[in-house]
């Protein structure tokens, strides 16, 4: 595959509490994202803000396009509780500006975790972006007194209108539509996406895929693991690549989910910096 991949987002120390214990790991949708796209062949090209042990240490630093450093790391605590997660922000890192951006025409991944990604800044991706695929959390959280909640109206919905491919949790189209409930959500959804191509996951549950004002539901039901922490990142990666060669929206989300199954069972062995301490020799 010989196009130029661009990737967006701020990489992020993650504290993860799940059944399994506490682990410490490099994280941020732009870490895993570009995992999925390194994983077969492809180098992108990554603009991101943060301290460059960061980059040295979580193995992003060769693929990083952009000269801009923040002495500030994006550090998360992340809580599993069965089905659901709760995310607290212990530490912010900076947004990125027009000046981290790349020149020319790339094939674009916005995967922002918290803010680092204004709609100012997506719009001028959106000009210079042959296809420009996305995750929504990072437009549509924000922090309050530490702990990530979500926010409702403003500018979120013309968000939508600004991505080839996007990707959301349930929770978060509930929260980016204003509606009641899932069902709510995905007939709101339907009314708003034609063109693009919208997945809303849940958990283990088969993945919804909403395009050209059509909702269906993809796959079967998926084993549950413990730690499924970068799955939607990873996830949203391979769809982007599956859709660059081609492939129609079903098939290439059943694609993405399949590879998306197999790299969360690679454990350990999944991740670029595998398992080392995310403070060691750097901080």
């Amino acid at each position: 595959m010989l196009r130029r991949v661009c990737v967006y987002g701020n990489p992020t120390v993650d504290y993860i509490y799940s059944k399994a214990g506490i682990a410490q790991k490099y994280g941020g949708g732009v870490y895993y994202s570009t995992m999925a796209l390194l994983d077969e062949g492809v180098q992108p090209e990554v603009y991101s803000v943060g301290p460059h042990w960061l980059f040295m240490a979580n193995k992003l630093w060769s693929f990083k396009a952009n000269s801009a450093y923040s002495a500030s790391p994006m550090v998360f605590k992340i809580t599993y509780l069965n089905s659901s997660r709760v995310m607290e922000v212990l530490e912010l890192s900076p947004e990125l500006t027009s000046g981290d951006t790349h020149t020319g025409v790339c094939y674009t991944i916005v995967n922002p975790v918290l803010g680092e990604v204004s709609f100012s800044l997506l719009k001028e991706l959106r000009v210079k972006s042959a296809l420009l695929a996305g995750d929504i959390q990072g437009f549509v959280r924000e922090r309050r007194r530490g702990t990530l909640r979500y926010k409702v109206g403003g500018l979120l919905i013309d968000v939508i209108g600004l991505f080839d491919i996007l990707h959301m949790d349930v929770e978060e189209a509930i929260a980016l539509t204003g509606a009641e409930s899932k069902h709510d959500a995905l007939k709101r959804l339907s009314g708003l996406v034609k063109e693009s191509l919208v997945v809303v996951t849940e958990g283990v549950k088969p993945p919804i895929l909403v395009t050209g004002g059509s909702v269906s539901e993809v796959g079967s039901e998926r084993r549950r693991v413990d730690d499924k922490t970068g799955a939607g990142d990873y996830f949203l990666g391979k769809l982007f690549l599956r859709i660059m060669e081609g492939m129609k929206p079903r098939e290439a989300v059943e694609s993405a989910l399949e590879e998306t199954d197999r790299w969360l069972n690679r454990g350990e062995d999944k991740l670029l910096h595998r398992g080392a301490s995310p403070f060691s020799d750097f901080y």
